[in-house]
């Protein structure tokens, strides 16, 4: 890489970072351009060179994340080998990054946003569902599903309801009680997806 592909990447990573902290602690409508430079330490041509506007800088945000459900069935599954623990362990890995990461807690406030709903969140959707289906998929395999689960439609069913649950949880209490409310999600749908035996196995926390 040359020194200056090198440092036009540590200025857009720097003016990614930077717009995630002021987004996360002043929302996205109230943020500034301004605001990301000063808090980036680069000028406003630098970010122009990089990002048209705040709301590019927002996707990017997103896009950044994009993979995150991929990286983390591959983490959990190489560590456990039930793929429906692996999908329960994955939604608990994902409820503590958005406590411990910063982009991945940004990431998901902006998909809220309705400028963003429109332009990024049907991509989202359709990675989840289908790192989700994949793991049912091999759960099916496995023998650990019952017989009369529609892996699709199921894969769309437990994406809306882990959408369902954090736009709940961030209503009532701004989002500090998810782990224990997807715990509960879990143990109340999970019998209608996997076979008794494993039911009995299964870990929700």
């Amino acid at each position: 890489m040359s020194v200056n592909r090198e440092r036009s990447s540590r200025t857009r990573a720097k003016l990614l970072h930077a717009a995630a902290e002021v987004f996360d602690r002043e929302g996205f409508a109230r943020s500034s351009l301004t605001a990301v430079c000063s808090r980036a330490d680069v000028s406003k041509g630098a970010l122009y060179c990089h990002f048209r506007s705040k709301e590019a800088l927002g996707v990017a945000i997103i896009e950044e994340q994009s993979l995150l459900w991929h990286r983390l069935r591959d983490e959990v599954l190489a560590a456990e080998p039930s793929p429906v623990q692996a999908l329960i362990a994955m939604s608990f890995e994902f409820v503590r990054r958005l406590e411990t990461d910063l982009t991945v807690r940004v990431s998901a406030k902006l998909l809220r946003e309705a400028v963003f709903f429109d332009v990024a969140a049907a991509a989202q959707v359709i990675g989840w569902v289908t790192v989700v289906r994949d793991l049912l998929s091999l759960a099916r395999e496995r023998g650990e599903l019952r017989p009369d689960v529609n892996v699709r439609h199921a894969a769309e069913q437990v994406v809306a309801e882990l959408l369902g649950l954090q736009f709940v949880a961030q209503a009532l209490t701004g989002g500090t009680d998810l782990g224990v409310r997807l715990g509960r999600l879990w143990r109340a749908t999970s019998g209608c997806l996997v076979t008794a035996a494993v039911g009995e196995r299964l870990r929700f926390e």
